[in-house]
């Protein structure tokens, strides 16, 4: 019995180191994996950045049309009373008195409505005229139905609604506004363009932000969308496999796309609106979409985010992606983002509708 007992001993001793080695294995592996998962996170972080890289060229307007802004949240901001001669851009570029792309209005509106449109470069008026963009044939539209309404249009290129916000609250309520719109795209979820001075020298050259849309190639939930805002390894490994699955299927669209300024983006149209209620000054939203060019639009998990916040935030908002690739002309566009005269006329009078029962 006691040599049994001592065999039975033995054995359990056996057992024990055993598992214990086992157990130490697996706590070595996971070390060692958790080890050279943090290596590659950080050494992604030095050496790889998720923008997408243009050819390094200036950009006319900077120089003459720019200045860094007083304000730091604000980054940059459009020089007062500075124009571009049309040779220059094609087009006629004028900055008014206080700093925006857009006639001189005074601060006293007296007894008329007064719109006020804020945006990047869509309400700048890319590549065409003052007079061609929407908010300015939106005033048309107006005076023509005897409405005595001052439409003004507040957009520098590359704001998003970090800076929109700032600017509001810094320029936009001088103007007294009876309604504030904010023109929101794609792009207003990606991080702020920047500006710097070249050689110490007079000259500005912007900063491109140009963010990847980083693909959901799993699909998004909870713990995958945990991992897209925190970990720069996991945005690397989801646009590596888009590439590759794109080499044997050149029609591949995630269903959803992660863009680098999203939860600030997102924080600051909540801030907005707060901001705003208490001020008393109505306040709505449009929405531009980008060209469809496949059939799966890759900004439809964005466009219906921001309209669920709008939503859940009360705020009456347009999206224009049906009058833009649905029931409008295939001409209507400049690039991938900026419509043309069409695309701001159809702009224009879908804002009519949507306005004139707030100005009523």
């Amino acid at each position: 019995m006691v040599r049994r007992a001592k065999v039975t001993s033995i054995k359990n001793k056996k057992k024990k180191t055993k598992l214990k080695k086992i157990f130490t294995g697996i706590v070595v592996i996971f070390l060692s994996v958790l080890f050279t998962l943090l290596v590659l996170e950080l050494t992604l972080r030095v050496v790889y950045d998720l923008r997408a890289h243009e050819r390094k060229r200036g950009f006319h307007a900077v120089t003459k049309l720019y200045r860094l802004s007083k304000n730091k949240n604000l980054v940059y901001e459009l020089r007062p009373n500075s124009k571009l001669k049309p040779e220059i851009m094609g087009i006629d570029i004028k900055i008014n008195y206080f700093g925006f792309r857009d006639n001189n209005y005074n601060l006293n509106k007296g007894d008329k409505k007064r719109v006020i449109f804020i945006g990047d470069s869509l309400t700048y008026g890319w590549s065409i005229n003052l007079h061609e963009t929407y908010h300015k044939q939106l005033e048309e539209l107006l005076h023509s139905k005897n409405y005595d309404v001052d439409v003004m249009g507040m957009g520098v290129i590359g704001y998003n609604t970090v800076q929109e916000y700032y600017l509001i609250k810094e320029k936009v309520l001088k103007f007294n506004p009876d309604i504030i719109v904010l023109q929101i795209c794609s792009n207003d979820f990606r991080r702020t363009l920047g500006i710097k001075k070249e050689n110490k020298g007079k000259n500005y050259k912007l900063i491109p932000y140009r963010d990847i849309a980083i693909p959901y190639v799993l699909e998004k939930n909870a713990i995958t969308h945990f991992f897209m805002r925190r970990s720069h390894l996991y945005k690397f490994i989801n646009v590596k496999l888009e590439l590759l699955i794109k080499k044997w299927n050149k029609n591949y669209t995630a269903k959803e796309y992660f863009l680098m300024g999203e939860d600030k983006s997102f924080r600051y149209l909540k801030k907005i609106k707060s901001f705003l209620d208490g001020e008393g000054i109505k306040f709505c939203a449009v929405i531009f979409p980008n060209r469809k060019t496949r059939e799966t639009y890759r900004y439809a998990s964005l466009h219906k985010r921001i309209g669920d916040l709008l939503t859940k935030l009360q705020v009456p908002y347009i999206d224009l992606y049906r009058q833009f690739n649905i029931t409008g002309p295939a001409d209507i566009w400049v690039d991938k983002s900026h419509p043309n005269v069409k695309g701001n006329r159809i702009a224009a009078e879908t804002l009519l509708d949507f306005l004139l029962p707030m100005l009523r």
